[in-house]
């Protein structure tokens, strides 16, 4: 499914509508709730992570190793 620039566009400026809608309600003089988003990663999904992030680091040197 294709997603089209209008279709991003539209929803784009629906967010900043709705936003601007929810700054301008009355009583919303408090401060804005920061959330900070949390990801949690296990043990195995970091340890996957390192190796493929080694696994590349390691074919870059040998490709501009056999370049020279």
């Amino acid at each position: 499914m294709t997603i089209s620039d209008y279709q991003i566009s539209s929803v784009i400026r629906t967010y900043m509508k709705n936003m601007k809608v929810r700054m301008n309600r009355p009583g919303n003089d408090q401060e804005i709730d920061n959330r900070e988003d949390e990801v949690a990663i296990s043990r195995e999904g970091m340890k996957k992570m390192m190796y493929e992030r080694i696994g590349e680091h390691v074919t870059e040197k040998l490709k501009r190793h056999d370049e020279k």
